[in-house]
Order: structure tokens, then sequence, then C-alpha cells
């Protein structure tokens, strides 16, 4: 274990960040660094109580402030770690297919494994990395039936009833990091190996949102998830813990909802008097147009993931606009037609097209008290500004 890793854990380090609390990115570091210096720290001590601190800050969004400022993190952890909402929908899968133990492979800071843990299911947390497991170990030694291996994936004993997996991207070289395309190999473990043990035994493999569909195999079930309307995950479950060639869409709300289908792509028509940005669960599980012909609406473009009816529809899958103007993508005419209805303040999405919003909102004179939203994309084939107002 490093010096790093051993300091961190001793009494005395765990009072001195309980007394910092979270610092957040507003801090004067080293303004606080001089005072914690002035003290006797050491300059070690003091660099990793204030990364320490900083890091539970950035937890919080994704722990709560109450968890987060138990924990202890690594910068790579926490980036890859599943927020506290999406890590108890896992746990709560397992529980529902009847699995009492799940091994976590690269378990990473624990999150997951915290919440197997949580909910009753025996948790064995493995990390290859030593620093890696060991704050794991300090983040689930609360947990009675959680213990952590310091192990390769692929070189874990398999003795439970279940298996998770958040694969890492390997560190590609220059010339691997500018493929379109990846590889069964670019990931640790490899998902060759994933998707073996998901033929065996219940199995979730926990991939990013953009992970390409080529790549997902029948056998499973795929989820692609949504929090706080961020897409957060695909998710690949396999034997008990899923139903092979489903793929869904999963709202983690207050409650959570969920979507499937098909993979056909919406029905095209004319823009109407309502336009809808779609949850980016439904754009990127390709689910969109499913669900446009269950809901009446209908697509403005090929390839454009916008939705569009001339009723109002309310929808905790749909952020709703009603259409007021259909202007040119003429940054002058905008400016002029902005100016004359007295919108200065303009929230400006796009999809679609190459104009950027930070381009054109240097070419508009936005001047006034009203409020709206400027949606740059194409209808038809056509590139349009569309000025419309949220639907309440």
């Amino acid at each position: 274990m490093s010096n790093y890793s051993a300091e961190i854990f001793s009494e005395n380090f765990l009072e001195l960040i309980q007394e910092l609390g979270p610092v957040d990115s507003k801090t004067d570091v080293l303004k606080l660094s001089t005072k914690l210096r002035s003290t006797g720290l050491s300059p070690d001590t003091v660099t990793n109580a204030i990364s320490q601190a900083r890091l539970r800050h950035r937890a919080i969004t994704k722990f709560g402030e109450g968890q987060a400022s138990t924990m202890l993190f690594t910068e790579p952890g926490l980036e890859q770690a599943s927020r506290l909402d999406v890590s108890n929908w896992h746990a709560k899968k397992f529980a529902e297919a009847g699995i009492s133990s799940v091994t976590d492979l690269g378990c990473g800071i624990g999150a997951d494994a915290m919440a197997f843990a949580s909910s009753g299911i025996a948790a064995t947390a493995v990390e290859l990395d030593p620093e890696t497991a060991a704050i794991a170990r300090f983040n689930l030694k609360g947990f009675s039936g959680a213990s952590v291996i310091e192990a390769a994936a692929e070189k874990a004993p398999l003795a439970t009833d279940g298996y998770f997996l958040d694969p890492a991207r390997r560190k590609l070289d220059r010339k691997g990091a500018n493929r379109v395309m990846l590889s069964p190999e670019d990931f640790s473990p490899s998902l060759d190996f994933a998707f073996d043990l998901g033929g065996k035994f219940p199995t979730a493999v926990k991939l990013s949102g953009s992970f390409p569909h080529e790549l997902i195999p029948e056998n499973c079930e795929a989820n692609w998830v949504s929090h706080n309307n961020e897409l957060v995950e695909t998710i690949l479950f396999f034997g008990s813990l899923g139903q092979p060639g489903k793929r869904a869409a999963v709202l983690l709300e207050e409650e959570t909802l969920e979507f499937s289908g098909s993979d056909a792509p919406a029905d095209i028509s004319e823009l109407g008097n309502f336009i809808y940005d779609p949850n980016p669960a439904l754009v990127r599980s390709h689910l969109i147009g499913d669900f446009a012909r269950e809901h009446g609406l209908t697509g403005i473009a090929k390839s454009i993931a916008f939705l569009s009816s001339n009723t109002a529809l309310n929808s905790p899958w749909l952020r709703g606009f009603q259409v007021l103007e259909v202007l040119s993508m003429d940054p002058k005419k905008i400016s002029k037609r902005l100016q004359e209805l007295g919108i200065g303040v303009l929230e400006i999405k796009k999809r679609g097209v190459d104009t950027t919003p930070e381009e054109l909102r240097k070419k508009l004179k936005l001047k006034g008290s009203s409020a709206a939203t400027l949606i740059l994309t194409k209808v038809g084939d056509a590139r349009k500004a569309i000025l419309c107002q949220p639907i309440s």
C-alpha cells in the first residue's frame, strides 16, 4: 500500500477532512493550503486532505451529501461510479431476480457493492488496483456481508449467485484512440469475458450510454438508463436478470418508468403546433419511433430526434414546447424578430445542424424581459429556427 493510501485511513486524517467539509471549486485552495500548513501539517497531508475534500464535494451530485461525507475517493473511481439512485436500481434488479449473493468484478471505489450490501445481498467486491481496493474496503466497512478481494476480474473466484461488471475503457494508443469503432478488447475486463460470463450466470454489464448497438449480443436485455434527464448508462442483463432480445429505455425519477419496443424509425410529417425533445434514453435506445406511434407523434425530419403533434402532450419522457413561429436560419432576421417580440432571455437548442448556439447567440441583440426557446434543426429537408415556449 502506498504512503498516500496508508495516510488517508488514519483517524487523524479522517477527522481533518471531516472538519474541512466539502471543498468546492470557488474555494481559494492556496489560501486554504497555507492555513493548514501553518498548523504544522505536512505538504503531503495538506494536498491529500484538500484532494479528498474536493472529491467529496463533487461526489454530492452522485451520492448525496450524507453518504458522500462518509466515503473516500479516487479521481477515476468517482468518475466511473454509479449514482446512488442508479446503483440502488441495480441492486433492486438483482433482488427481484432472487439473487442473494453478487460478485462485483472491477468494483472501483465500491459504489455498486455498497448498494448490493444495503439491499441485503452479500457482496464480494473485486478490484485489481491495490489503492482503489483499499478505498473500496474503507467504503464497505460498515456493511455486513461485504468483502473486498484484490485480484483481476478474470482471475477472481466465481462463487456467487450473480455477477456485476463495469468494464473500463482501456487507455488506447493515439492511433487506436482515433478509431470510430470499438472492439471487445478495448475494455477491461474484455467484453468477450463479460459476455461469456453472462452466458453462464445471471450477470449485469454496465457500459456507457453511447455504447454501440452493434456490439450488444442478442442473448441479453439491453437498458438505456436516464437519471435527472441525463443518459447515464447502457446496461446489459443476462440470464434471470433480463429477457433476451428485449430493448428498453428506463427513466429513474421519483418512480421508475420503462418503455420497450423495436428500433423502427418514427413516421415523418409536417411540424405541428407542438414540438417535443425526447428523453435521451429514448433517443439513444432507438425506441423513439415506437414511442412516437404509441403516443400519436411524428418526426419532423429523417434522423432528427424531435417529435411533433397538433395537440399538447404531457409526458415524463418528453420536454414539450408550443411552436410560435418558424424562422429561417438567417441570424439577422432572427435577431430582428426577437427584438420585435421583446425577447431578452433565450434558450437555444440544436440538433442536426452545424450552427452552434454559442455562435448564434453572439450575433443576436437580445433585449427585453420576455423569455423563449429557439430550436435550430431540420424541418423536412430545410434548416429552420423554431421559436417556441415551454409547455408548463
